[in-house]
């Protein structure tokens, strides 16, 4: 199961595949994603259309991505280059990473509520430290998220 933002969803029901997100729950529990449940261990493979601006988060809460959530955030083929970061403006709700799949670019991680700047957007922060150092920008266009690496 997984969880995209609604406007992910009807960008992904008439665009084609250009990209390869997996998600990965490393965490001891179950994440709650919509519309179900990312079970420990698992692995989910998702097919990201080329241009999505959008985000994946860790919520069972209809696919909104708002209140309460950690975000894994992406604005892909800007440029020719995927941007991407973890925020936690509206909350911290739970560790997780971001690699590149083919390992040229920064992973970046995130543990606890107080991750540094270079990793993500702090709770309540939508400046980004003042100058965007949570988001980053990279050639390669697949992805792996995982919950608590």
């Amino acid at each position: 199961m997984f969880l995209l933002a609604a406007s992910a969803i009807l960008a992904l029901a008439g665009a084609a595949s250009a990209h390869s997100f997996t998600l990965h729950n490393n965490c001891g529990y179950s994440v709650p994603v919509f519309p179900g449940t990312l079970s420990p261990g698992q692995y989910y493979g998702l097919a990201i259309p080329s241009g999505w601006n959008s985000r994946i988060c860790d919520s069972a809460d209809g696919g909104n991505c708002c209140g309460a959530d950690s975000m894994c955030e992406f604005n892909m083929d800007s440029g020719g280059l995927a941007y991407y970061d973890i925020s936690n403006i509206e909350a911290y709700s739970i560790a997780q990473q971001i690699a590149p799949a083919d390992g040229s670019c920064q992973t970046v991680t995130c543990t606890s509520a107080n991750c540094p700047c270079s990793q993500a957007y702090p709770v309540g922060d939508e400046s980004g430290c003042g100058d965007d150092a949570p988001v980053k920008a990279c050639g390669d266009q697949d992805f792996t998220i995982t919950y608590c690496p």
